[in-house]
């Protein structure tokens, strides 16, 4: 009876010591390697794998394969290359981030000394457009009575009319 050998990235939880076996299969990446590549755009030291699985759990990228290496969840190399280059396409330099959230908190601080919110409404307004999310303006204002931030549902609420 001929066996036909198992393909390196399914499981079948048997050891093997064919060298092809260890070996990532091509066209998959694993969360380590997304975490990797995230990190690498976004600027920062490293980037957790659980927070890929995560994102893929809440549709925040796309989905996994069923199919695995080891114990390791695989994601189609294409669909997630693409998904990088539209996240690149989508991010905002720290510096640029800042500037932004420093005019938002001048503006704000203008708003409650007079009263008049049109000017805070309009910079929320371009500092969505140029890419900040919900959570990096909430970081730059506080709330009306002024001892916090709000969070970034509060600031969808408030400020989603005017985006």
């Amino acid at each position: 009876m001929t066996t036909t050998p198992t393909p390196p990235h399914v499981s079948n939880g048997s050891t093997s010591t064919n060298p092809q076996a260890n070996k990532l299969p091509d066209g998959y990446m694993t969360a380590e390697m997304i975490a990797e590549s995230l990190a690498r755009i976004t600027g920062k030291k490293s980037i957790p794998a659980s927070t890929i699985r995560g994102m893929a759990s809440r549709d925040q990228m796309p989905a996994p394969t069923g199919l695995k290496w080891g114990r390791r969840i695989l994601w189609d190399a294409d669909e997630v290359g693409e998904w990088l280059k539209k996240r690149e396409a989508r991010h905002v330099p720290r510096a640029l981030v800042r500037q932004i959230q420093r005019n938002l908190a001048a503006l704000d601080e203008q708003a409650r000394a007079t009263g008049n919110d049109a000017r805070l409404k309009q910079g929320v307004r371009n500092a969505y457009r140029r890419g900040l999310s919900f959570q990096q303006i909430a970081d730059a204002i506080l709330v009306k009575n002024g001892d916090h931030h709000p969070t970034r549902e509060a600031v969808r609420s408030r400020f989603g009319p005017y985006i």
